[in-house]
């Protein structure tokens, strides 16, 4: 906004203007070095930042120089537009934008203190003192202006930002027929293992690249090592571009500044491509989610670049509308609990119930299955563990039932939350002996620090410890080897195939053995036909294991609970 536009907003005329000329002869050079100097002293005596910036740059005597010179451009007025458009680029370059609106508020004291006008120019006097405040005004909105310009550019690669591709997101899709999302492969390693500064050169090196071969195209940085083409060419021909692009990138080495000297990298990259009418329908976040489920899939192809198609689309957008349920019902408590029992499968007899997590729907419940790879994604799997614990803690307190009961916790929960769980059992005066914990594979637990501690703290308040879906990913041998837990739950995906696969009959007959030497409880998750509890019980029998127990639809499916 332009100081004259302001000044006919506020009502001041030309001839106020005019009347407003005539103080200027009560502004002296004695008077103007005089303000000047109260107010560099209110500088250093209240804002050492401010202070020391003048010093730094041997400022003070222009200081009070620019001060004074300051009362000739305010009095011309067609002249101040100028005037603040250099102060909002210069002085507030330097000075902390908190120090200069104090200076400037001491300045306008003390010039009120010092001028004094007859009794019938007080009116003008007081509408000059307003035009002061305007001024302030229009240079904190030209240096905001400035900084929110700068934030349209990438400071890296040069690039159009993030903040440039949300302003103008609608207009620039509309002449557009392709849209693709770039990711460097590696790059989070290349920035630990050489610095930033070789990552922001392989970054510069990419936009380069880029701008090369997608000259009428819209290039962005979005964040991190991931960029954005929107093109006018078709899906097919932006593809073509980027398998050559990749392909080039392969007989390159490019030269990156490293501290040692020089090092020699071959730049590699992900692409997703989508095609304009599958994503103008799309808001923002819709079509970056889309965009980013396309580039995992992509990274598990060989050449890594793709197309993404419509059945995949859907896919991706009932994957989102998914977890934005999940999210909703976490943040409004509506989760509710499922219990399901664990059953011996020799006598019958009940171990304990597991609970699990459920959403309510419309005329059904959403199953975990369903969300929580989904919710490890999102990074809003400890919220969802939080809760499930407050509401297990609730269910103790309100049906007192006479069975344990299981909760599985991630790694990120005992990394964060331990010593709470802990408080809250005591607090809330549950049996620690009716509660179970079963420690979840999505991540790595032995990676969770002071994770054997934590485990023989649990074991020495009287809660078990179970690992969960052992046999896949990173529940294996070596966490019983490492960890004083009291049994473990065989994954549902070696159960389920038990009575046609023989190499899943010889791992859990070898579970069996390590169980019966460790004294540990086995539960066979995923048991929903007789015929696989004939099976675990003959390769029991063999062993003479008798600690089985079975999870499954067959023993029982979940409950959900009162609360």
């Amino acid at each position: 906004m332009e100081f004259r536009e302001l000044l006919k907003i506020y009502g001041i005329t030309n001839n106020d203007l005019k009347e407003i000329k005539k103080l200027k002869s009560f502004f002296s050079p004695e008077t103007r070095r005089a303000i000047s100097k109260e107010t560099l002293k209110f500088i250093e005596e209240k804002l050492p930042n401010s202070s020391q910036i003048i010093k730094d740059l041997k400022f003070r005597e222009s200081f009070v120089e620019i001060i004074s010179g300051f009362f000739d451009k305010i009095f011309e007025v067609e002249k101040v537009d100028i005037y603040i458009d250099v102060i909002a680029r210069t002085h507030l370059k330097y000075i902390p934008t908190e120090d200069f609106m104090k200076d400037y508020g001491k300045f306008l004291q003390n010039v009120i203190n010092s001028i004094h006008v007859p009794e019938h120019q007080l009116s003008t006097f007081k509408k000059f003192v307003f035009i002061l405040i305007l001024i302030s005004y229009c240079i904190l909105f030209k240096q905001i202006s400035s900084r929110l310009e700068e934030q349209d550019t990438d400071s890296v690669t040069k690039l159009p930002s993030k903040t440039y591709l949300i302003k103008h997101f609608s207009r620039i899709l509309t002449k557009s027929k392709t849209i693709a999302a770039i990711d460097i492969n590696d790059f989070k390693n290349i920035n630990i293992y050489y610095g930033f500064q070789a990552g922001n050169t392989l970054l510069a090196y990419m936009a380069s690249f880029l701008k090369s071969i997608f000259k009428q195209a819209t290039v962005t940085r979005i964040q991190n090592d991931e960029f954005l083409i929107i093109s006018k060419e078709t899906p097919e021909i932006v593809f073509q571009k980027l398998r050559k692009l990749q392909n080039n990138l392969k007989n390159i080495s490019l030269e990156i500044p490293v501290k040692s000297g020089i090092e020699k990298i071959t730049l590699f990259f992900t692409g997703v491509i989508l095609e304009a009418t599958r994503y103008k329908s799309m808001d923002y976040n819709t079509l970056f989610w889309t965009l980013y489920r396309g580039i995992n899939q992509a990274k598990k192809k060989e050449n890594n670049i793709k197309i993404i198609y419509p059945d995949e689309i859907s896919s991706y957008i009932l994957q989102r509308k998914l977890t934005l349920d999940v999210m909703e019902a976490i943040r409004k408590r509506r989760i509710k609990i499922g219990l399901q029992k664990i059953k011996n499968l020799i006598n019958n007899k009940l171990l304990f119930k597991e609970s699990l997590a459920r959403i309510p729907a419309s005329d059904s419940v959403i199953e975990a299955e369903k969300f929580i790879k989904l919710v490890c994604q999102t990074n809003i799997e400890e919220k969802l563990d939080i809760l499930m614990v407050e509401k297990l803690l609730d269910l103790f307190k309100k049906e007192k039932p006479d069975f344990p009961i299981s909760i599985n916790l991630s790694s990120l929960f005992m990394q964060n939350k331990f010593n709470w769980f802990l408080d809250k059992i005591t607090k809330e005066k549950i049996e620690p002996e009716k509660i179970i914990v079963e420690l979840t594979e999505r991540e790595d637990i032995l990676a969770i620090p002071n994770i054997v501690k934590k485990v023989n703290i649990l074991k020495k308040r009287g809660i078990k410890v179970f690992i969960d879906d052992f046999g896949v990913k990173y529940a294996n041998y070596e966490l019983l080897r490492i960890l004083p837990v009291d049994g473990v739950k065989i994954d549902g995906s070696i159960i389920k195939n038990i009575t046609t696969n023989e190499l899943d009959q010889l791992f859990v007959t070898y579970v069996f053995k390590l169980a019966r030497t460790r004294n540990l409880k086995i539960v066979a998750e995923y048991i929903e036909e007789k015929k696989i509890i004939e099976k675990l019980v003959e390769i029991s029998s063999a062993t003479g294991f008798t600690e089985l127990y079975g999870q499954g639809f067959l023993i029982g499916k979940p409950e959900i609970a009162s609360i």
